[in-house]
């Protein structure tokens, strides 16, 4: 955490958070405006989520800062959203099996599927492009990769074509709109449409049926 001209590293207790920015505990004077790092547990997961900000004001009442954030990451959302699901009274119905999935599409179809995989239950992690796949199947072992893609859309193939390759046993699925998708897709166990739901995607990730060629 930057104070000032040098780099200062605090140890902090969390008081709120929110998508856009998080209350932090502590006795240091941190300046408004300053530029920070925030390192956070994700418990559910065993991640530390890494987030930029910037200080905005002392908090009211508490010795404190609050501190708005500069576009968390997909973990981030994922990470507030659950914790939103276990105060709410409203249906949280996990998978059977804490699934190890990984999610690749761009930023926008990403977040519109996020409430769907809150409330999964599974062990979720993001990438955006093949670069990103890449190195998530390197340290990531996977029970599904699911390229969130229309069918007739190619970014897709090269994809689960790398998860192929590198984990062959995760099941492979496309999910999106499945009009003109190919008749014959050997890189793929299964298109599930965008609008059929949990069931429908859990289905295909735990269906019997043999591996494509």
């Amino acid at each position: 955490m930057p104070l000032g001209e040098e780099t200062a590293m605090l140890v902090c207790r969390t008081r709120d958070v929110s998508i856009v920015g998080i209350a932090l505990d502590t006795e240091a004077t941190i300046d408004a405006g300053t530029r920070v790092t925030i390192s956070i547990l994700d418990p559910q997961r065993g991640l530390v989520i890494e987030l930029d900000g910037e200080v905005a004001r002392p908090l009211a009442g508490h010795p404190g800062v609050g501190v708005t954030l500069f576009e968390p990451p997909d973990e981030w959302h994922m990470f507030i959203a659950e914790r939103a699901a276990a105060t709410s009274p409203g249906e949280h119905r996990p998978a059977p099996k804490r699934l190890r999935v990984l999610v690749v599409g761009d930023d926008q179809r990403r977040r519109g599927a996020l409430a769907l995989y809150v409330t999964s239950g599974w062990d979720v992690r993001f990438a955006s492009d093949l670069d990103g796949t890449v190195e998530a199947l390197g340290d990531f072992t996977i029970d599904a990769v699911i390229a969130e893609h229309d069918a007739h859309d190619v970014r897709w193939e090269p994809i689960l074509d790398q998860a192929r390759k590198t984990q062959p046993r995760a099941r492979r699925i496309v999910r999106g709109a499945v009009q003109g998708a190919p008749a014959v897709a050997p890189l793929v166990h299964r298109f599930v449409d965008r609008e059929a739901g949990l069931d429908a995607l859990l289905d295909a990730l735990t269906a019997d049926f043999g591996a494509p060629a």
